[in-house]
């Protein structure tokens, strides 16, 4: 199985990039592939977010250790 995330922007009509991954893949990876999917440098913080069925956050995976909200579970890519 591929998983395909089409990512586009409310800021840019034309932006849009197609990034397939493995279901074995880290969200580390998934960052990076983003990132040089965009040409970025690995330098800006990054979170992705787990959200309910109604896009409510419900976990936040981050690039690195942070104090986050309490009443959110936080995860670390590395």
């Amino acid at each position: 199985m591929i998983y395909r995330f089409v990512i586009i922007s409310d800021e840019a009509d034309s932006f849009v990039r197609e990034i397939q991954i493995d279901p074995e893949t880290t969200f580390y990876d998934f960052h990076k592939a983003i990132l040089a999917s965009v040409g970025y440098v690995n330098n800006e913080m990054t979170s992705f977010f787990i959200c309910s069925d109604d896009w409510e956050k419900e976990q936040e995976i981050t690039l690195e250790e942070m104090d986050t909200n309490p009443e959110m579970d936080s995860w670390v890519m590395k």
